[in-house]
């Protein structure tokens, strides 16, 4: 059976009866504290915002002032939205464009808003929506996941979900279905349980219906009687059970938990508490099933705060390599915990599993692996093969002495060359090194036998390899699997 589309004048009689309080979240006064709210509210809560902006316009109150603000004091002021560095450069850059453009006055235009520093489409739409009265339907997380799961997009990017929108509803209905939206995926339409029993749409939801997968997470949502809260059908609740059975984890422990880090999600899988995660990064893919029952965040880099925010968990696990200090930063401002790993070394790996076994409540699971681990480094180790470890091609760039792949080398009884950290190499530091070995990981870089066969060719003296990219550079998950491979080059 095709999931039919509801109808657009009934959807919006719906929402206007739920939420008659549908309305702005951003507390501002003109068009001016419109536009420098709805810039700080980018990966930050609204309500954060608003706890800022007061002392923030008392300072600054016109465009004038903004555009001579001191980078330091302006980044102070709104350091606790996230990402404030960024926001500073932004909402001065603002200042004076509005000063030597439009007389210090935010202007109505849709292009030149859109043209002012910070300001994008959406923005420019929340503002002209709210401060103008000019129709205008901005898409943010929460309406682009509601349009496609009530089956009023097929879309996959906020432009064409809001071009989709657009169509469907009448022109003069767009600012209020905005927020009528925005209000729906906030109290009702969760982006991990959405409560379809306590809808007042669900008659016209295809996917609460359980006619059509939901966009969001990938699954069919269980149909269930009203009164009840819905979750995804399938593997997802098998695992659940599963894990409950299997997981040594204390009841205290985190129940929604958001991992940023591809090894440690995995590791989590191991310990058996694949229920508890509720969201992964985009390269967190093993186990393979996670894909299909673990919603993605975005990258490791660049994560969907929205998205995490949305997903209201209790912990979420980083590493201060892998993932900037922004991200904990906007975090922190968000009001979720997280805890951050550091780990350059096989012994790092010792402590963070025992870190986390302590905040996870898997503290035997934990220490049994700690232990093992601790057990396996004793000893001395004799001096292995000269070994250098690629991990990426044009420029080539390895994976120095003092990084935990250049530690694993060591631990393993292996010779690791290179400078620190990671460098760009070209041929000719690459013929300096001396390599007696090179390993060529298939990831993060997929290094394959063609790069391998032009390498030996370079290097005829020396063994070239290509390994298996996970165990070389997955702490954590994979810390044995890496020392048994190392170990095996001796």
């Amino acid at each position: 059976m095709r999931a039919f589309r509801p109808v657009p004048r009934e959807l919006q009689a719906r929402l206007r009866a739920a939420y008659p309080d549908a309305r702005c979240a951003l507390d501002h006064r003109d068009p001016f504290q419109l536009v420098v709210a709805t810039i700080l509210s980018a990966q930050c809560t609204d309500a954060r915002v608003n706890l800022t902006t007061p002392a923030l316009f008392a300072r600054f109150p016109d465009a004038a002032s903004l555009a001579a603000a001191r980078t330091e004091e302006l980044e102070g002021l709104i350091k606790s939205t996230g990402f404030f560095r960024n926001k500073a450069k932004n909402l001065i850059g603002l200042g004076q464009a509005l000063m030597a453009k439009h007389g210090g006055r935010v202007p109505s235009d849709p292009t030149e808003l859109g043209a002012l520093p910070g300001v994008g489409q959406k923005t420019a739409n929340v503002v002209l929506a709210n401060a103008f009265g000019v129709p205008a339907l901005a898409v943010d997380t929460h309406i682009f996941r509601v349009a496609r799961r009530l089956g009023l997009s097929k879309a996959t990017t906020p432009e064409k979900v809001e071009a989709d929108l657009c169509r469907l509803f009448p022109r003069e209905d767009w600012i209020e279905l905005h927020h009528q939206l925005i209000f729906h995926g906030r109290r009702t339409c969760d982006a991990r349980r959405p409560a379809c029993a306590a809808c007042p749409l669900l008659d016209l939801c295809p996917t609460g219906l359980g006619q059509i997968k939901d966009p969001h997470l990938g699954v069919k949502l269980t149909a269930v009687p009203r009164g009840d809260t819905p979750r995804p059908a399938g593997a997802r609740g098998n695992l659940a059970s599963e894990a409950s059975r299997r997981s040594p984890r204390s009841v205290s422990g985190p129940q929604r938990i958001v991992s940023l880090v591809p090894s440690v999600t995995e590791l989590l899988v191991q310990w058996g508490l694949a229920a508890q995660l509720v969201g992964r990064t985009r390269y967190c893919i093993e186990p393979r099933w996670i894909r299909n029952t673990v919603p993605a965040v975005g990258g490791t880099k660049n994560p969907d705060l929205d998205c995490i925010r949305d997903l209201a968990p209790d912990l979420v696990i980083l590493e201060r390599d892998e993932n900037p200090k922004e991200v904990a930063e906007a975090l922190t401002a968000l009001g979720i915990p997280w805890l951050a790993l550091e780990i350059r070394t096989v012994k790092d790996c010792v402590r963070a599993l025992r870190q986390l076994g302590e905040r996870l409540g898997a503290v035997e699971a934990a220490e049994a692996r700690a232990s093992a681990l601790e057990t396996t480094l004793k000893g001395r180790r004799r001096r292995g093969l000269r070994t250098l470890a690629l991990i990426w091609k044009d420029p080539w760039m390895s994976a120095g002495p003092d990084t935990y792949v250049g530690d694993l080398l060591r631990s393993g009884g292996l010779v690791p060359l290179g400078p620190d950290r990671y460098p760009s190499l070209t041929d000719d530091d690459l013929a300096a090194l001396a390599p007696e070995l090179i390993l060529l990981p298939t990831e993060p870089y997929h290094f394959n036998r063609r790069h391998q066969a032009e390498l030996q060719k370079r290097f005829p003296g020396a063994e070239v390899r290509v390994v298996d990219g996970q165990a070389l550079t997955w702490y954590l998950s994979r810390t044995e699997q890496g020392l048994d491979l190392v170990q095996s080059f001796r």
